[in-house]
């Protein structure tokens, strides 16, 4: 039905191509959907010049033997979307306020779009979580391009190359019969890789923050974070199969004497993250 190609010329680009017979009811059935009424495509009559046509003329359009349509972008896939994106970055006709973005200015609706989407997720909402999860994208995208056209090919590139190397069960030759097996060994190949060059880790909710410092062996040196930590390893050992529901109660149960005391948390946590990070005397390093 379609067909991608590659053309070499002075400016080297991908393109793509549908090559008739085709009706246009039959192309608008294909592929009509997939781009913004007023994005041109390019029409390669078998004898004659090629000519532009916009996309919401597709069903006026009748592609004959070894005629060949020039697509707007890859209909494919996220190539929609990407197509879409560069109009709206575009310099002539695009959108303001898309082009004043950079990624920092993004951030907040990188990270509300993502609590959206798992508010969705936990309410039950399916439509509305496919609809979160399309802005999510979006962010993706939109992120990628603000770097550079061809960003979010190196992102998906290396996305699969992540995931083919840490599932060698997969797509090597080694085994693993369970999932905790495949957790232990994604964690191994994990530390493989080379450290990031910078952190900021104060980003994250302050419970993320200190799970990461604590996998680092990074602690308070405090008889409180002692006690509570030896009372809740009391309790897993006497509630086998609870880990779960003890660490949730466990946490509810700080936010909860947080609300007597009018302090968020929450809040109090992240302050005190923040805080050992630049005084490391009142911390321990484990290991």
């Amino acid at each position: 039905m379609s067909e991608w190609a590659f053309r070499a010329s002075d400016d080297v680009s991908d393109r793509f191509f549908v090559e008739g017979p085709f009706s246009g009811p039959d192309l608008v059935a294909c592929f009509g959907d997939r781009f913004p009424g007023n994005s041109s495509a390019i029409v390669y009559p078998h004898q004659g010049a090629p000519y532009t046509i916009f996309w919401q003329d597709l069903n006026h359009l009748t592609l004959h033997i070894q005629d060949r349509l020039q697509l707007p972008g890859n209909p494919t896939s996220c190539g929609p979307l990407e197509h879409v994106m560069a109009r709206l970055l575009d310099l002539h006709g695009g959108c303001p306020w898309d082009r004043a973005q950079t990624p920092l200015s993004l951030l907040p609706y990188l990270l509300d779009e993502s609590y959206e989407a798992a508010e969705a997720l936990v309410s039950g909402d399916h439509d509305a979580f496919r609809d979160e999860l399309g802005d999510v994208l979006f962010q993706v995208v939109f992120h990628s391009a603000l770097e550079s056209p061809e960003v979010f090919e190196e992102v998906v590139r290396a996305q699969m190359e992540k995931l083919v190397r840490r599932h060698p069960h997969v797509f090597g030759g080694e085994t693993a019969d369970t999932a905790d097996a495949v957790s232990r060994r994604w964690e191994s190949l994990k530390a493989l890789d080379a450290p990031r060059r910078a952190q900021a880790e104060w980003t994250f909710p302050s419970l993320v923050w200190a799970k990461r410092l604590s996998k680092h062996g990074v602690t308070p040196d405090s008889p409180i974070f002692q006690d509570i930590s030896q009372m809740i390893q009391v309790y897993i050992s006497r509630s086998q199969g609870k880990l779960e529901e003890i660490l949730a109660d466990a946490a509810w149960a700080v936010a909860d004497v947080g609300r007597w005391h009018h302090q968020d948390a929450e809040w109090a946590l992240w302050m005190r993250l923040a805080f050992a990070s630049q005084d490391k005397d009142c911390l321990s390093r484990n290991g």
